[in-house]
């Protein structure tokens, strides 16, 4: 059309035009819209013109973003190169092209692809290209759901392009999605010369290969992670590399604190032992500064000066041998039951509390545990700016996993304090030894009496790392062992009166009671105690002799109390054999500790109990009788 044809046109017709042009291009971009397979208009310079809702919701990409990206963010470069540039240049469109990528939870989910050229709206304009990106349709088996689920990480490597093929569910959550698409760099870089050295030599020898590092989790946290490196091959040379990751974090953080208490029990003895040579020589250096002063006439005040900075250098000498005496032989103290709850209110009236709502009773010498809190809450409050609160928190942990240390299984009461800022790794590695050095200056013996006197009374303490922004924050934590309740008199309770008894007559014989334990101290106390009740009790050391009671003619038993450990045959295992010989018997389980997931708080079925190891009387005559009346409840 020629300048001529467009003048004899009046303003309101151009306008029209202009309008139906405008609603004909949205009708078509609205359709493209609702099109529910990935769409986008790429440009030459692989940029993203235009997408449509199913390209942004399966890429996790916002509307905004678009027209910045590229498109070799979301498909892999090598796919884009052989393919979508091919496209460009032969000016041909290609269909069928698989390939692996990242879904919005960083998983590695298989695509099809195909490229349609567009030409150019004007001759001397560069044309675009139509990407159709195909999801796949088909559930995923059973073997891949497993995949997902697994708690590790799994990826397949390109070796050629260097590309994440594949990444199952379990890389998002070990690294975060954004850690998935750059996987390569979550090395810490202290670790990735060392790192780099095991990829290569795996794909120089094709052997598997392990190796374990420090990784930089999305937001910044460090991590310990162990690679399992599985090359494989075709042709004769390495493709691709398979890889399975692990988090190793707490297994790292168990082997330095076990490796720390190890060497602290070490320094202990080492400093008994300086200790006990150095009151000898401090007493030979006194004794004869003694008899050298009386030698001295008193005029003599130059020498009478010099003996006494001899003494004064001998006080400070007997001084910090009785630190080191205090950190290398504390003593347990005299043991009570304290209500850890009640002491911490006490000691700090002004933190900020998160405390059980039941008293928490834990054993301790209260004069001792008192001073050693004081010490580590002085400790974690020197340096901290205005305004900075003590978090205190109580709670019950059970402890299950055993990494191969001689660390605590069973069930613990904890009390956390801090938070400290700013902790650096050195600290939290070195924080109970004496004379450790934080920063530029020694602190003398510091907290290493608090802890050993702490772990002399039985009480675990330890400085781990907390959630914070910065990944720099840590709490003391202390793990004490249950104790028993404090009694405290409570009203009788009417009962039946052939219970009234304190010795009902042969005649009123209650349930029987098979009771099985390698201690014989502890069979005879059991005895004493449950005949005096009334019930009629068994007692044996060996479970042979225990499956052999229960197996005799006319013999009923309504409740085995069994020790867990056993040393033949544990005591879960003891009790499922007894019950295939009297299927309606309850059991009573003891144990100084537990490590088996049955016996944890709140896991025991109704006709079963579970008393810890040391227990009061009144707790084994009530909770025989709670469990012998749980079916009837």
């Amino acid at each position: 059309m020629d300048r001529a044809e467009f003048d004899i046109w009046t303003a309101k017709e151009v306008a029209r035009i202009l309008t139906l042009v405008e609603n004909e291009a949205r009708y078509y971009q609205e359709i493209l819209a609702l099109v529910p397979v990935p769409l986008a208009v790429v440009s030459r310079q692989l940029r993203l013109t235009s997408v449509n809702r199913a390209f942004r919701r399966s890429f996790h990409l916002k509307h905004e973003d678009a027209g910045r990206r590229r498109l070799d963010e979301f498909i892999p470069a090598a796919v884009v190169k052989s393919h979508v540039e091919h496209a460009f240049e032969a000016n041909l469109p290609e269909s069928g092209i698989e390939f692996t990528a990242l879904d919005p939870a960083g998983v590695g989910r298989p695509y099809r692809l195909s490229v349609i050229p567009l030409p150019g709206v004007e001759a001397d304009l560069e044309g675009e290209v139509l990407v159709v990106v195909e999801e796949p349709t088909h559930a995923a088996p059973p073997a891949a759901r497993l995949l997902e689920e697994l708690r590790v990480a799994v990826w397949l490597i390109d070796v050629e392009s260097g590309d994440l093929q594949f990444a199952n569910l379990g890389a998002a959550r070990l690294l975060g999605r954004e850690g998935v698409a750059v996987w390569i760099n979550r090395v810490h870089p202290e670790d990735h010369a060392r790192v780099a050295w095991v990829y290569e030599a795996a794909l120089e020898t094709g052997a598997d290969a392990m190796v374990e590092y420090r990784a930089t989790r999305a937001g910044g946290a460090i991590i310990w992670l162990t690679d399992r490196i599985q090359p494989q091959s075709s042709g004769g040379r390495v493709r691709s590399l398979r890889i399975v990751t692990t988090e190793e974090t707490e297994r790292r953080i168990q082997h330095v604190q076990h490796v720390q208490e190890r060497e602290v029990d070490a320094a202990m003895r080492l400093s008994r032992h300086v200790a006990h040579e150095f009151n000898n020589l401090w007493m030979i250096l006194t004794g004869y500064a003694e008899m050298l002063a009386d030698r001295f006439p008193e005029s003599d005040s130059e020498a009478l000066s010099a003996m006494d900075e001899i003494r004064k250098a001998v006080d400070r000498g007997v001084g910090a041998t009785q630190q080191l005496l205090q950190f290398g032989r504390p003593s347990p103290g005299t043991m009570t039951v304290v209500d850890l709850n009640q002491l911490m209110r006490r000691i700090v009236p002004r933190a900020a509390f998160q405390l059980t709502s039941q008293p928490v009773p834990v054993s301790a010498d209260p004069v001792k545990l008192e001073r050693a809190l004081r010490d580590l809450i002085a400790s974690a409050a020197e340096g901290q700016p205005e305004g900075w609160r003590l978090e205190v928190e109580t709670g019950r942990e059970t402890r299950i996993s055993d990494l191969g240390y001689e660390d605590w299984k069973g069930q613990f009461v904890t009390l956390r304090m801090g938070p400290l800022p700013g902790v650096s790794d050195k600290r939290i590695e070195h924080w109970c030894e004496p004379y450790f050095t934080d920063v530029e200056k020694a602190t003398g013996i510091g907290l290493a009496p608090a802890a050993s006197q702490l772990r002399a009374m039985g009480i675990q303490v330890r400085l781990e790392r907390c959630p914070s922004p910065t990944g720099q924050a840590a709490d003391f934590v202390l793990r004490f062992p249950l104790a028993p309740a404090p009694e405290s008199p409570v009203e009788p309770i009417p009962e039946p009166a052939f219970r009234r008894r304190e010795e009902p007559p042969p005649s009123a014989k209650l349930e029987t009671v098979l009771v099985v334990d390698s201690e014989e101290s502890i069979l005879s106390l059991i005895t004493r105690v449950l005949s005096r009740q009334g019930y009629e009790v068994i007692t044996t050391a060996s479970p042979e002799e225990a499956l052999r009671i229960a197996a005799e003619p006319a013999r009923q038993i309504h409740l085995t109390i069994v020790e867990v450990a056993l040393p033949q045959l544990r005591g879960p295992q003891l009790v499922a054999r007894l019950r295939e010989i009297h299927p309606g018997m309850k059991v009573l389980y003891m144990s100084g500790f537990t490590d088996d997931p049955s016996l944890a708080s709140g896991l025991l079925p109704p006709d079963a109990g579970f008393l810890q190891k040391p227990f009061t009387l009144n707790s084994l005559t009530s909770t025989v009788r709670a469990v012998l009346d749980s079916s009837k409840n």
